[in-house]
């Protein structure tokens, strides 16, 4: 998520989002939401563009660079070249090990 306002508007930062429906015969109607801010827990180690943070998500859930460029209409060359700037700012050298350090954040 993204600060809107606060000492450090802009700052992104790790929360847990929970939600339910009011009346379960129209779950789109209404809904009751909960934010739980994790920053304490889980600390941001690396800057990711929108690009990169939607590649990145997309690999914590297994899906090939063929798949991701398929959804995110690119090429899987140009997901390739993501994916190693991903590794290169956490330090990893394997696309396991990748997916590992996004994990635990």
């Amino acid at each position: 998520m993204k600060r809107l306002g606060g000492t450090r508007p802009g700052e992104l930062f790790w929360c847990r989002v929970t939600g339910r429906a009011l009346d379960p015969g129209a779950p789109h109607a209404a809904g009751i939401w909960t934010f739980e801010d994790l920053s304490a827990h889980r600390v941001l180690k690396a800057e990711f563009t929108p690009r990169e943070r939607e590649i990145a998500a997309l690999l914590v859930e297994g899906a090939t660079s063929k798949r991701i460029g398929r959804q995110l209409s690119i090429s899987p060359r140009t997901v390739d070249v993501y994916r190693a700037r991903l590794m290169r700012k956490l330090g990893a050298s394997t696309t396991a090990e990748l997916v590992n350090r996004l994990l635990k954040g």
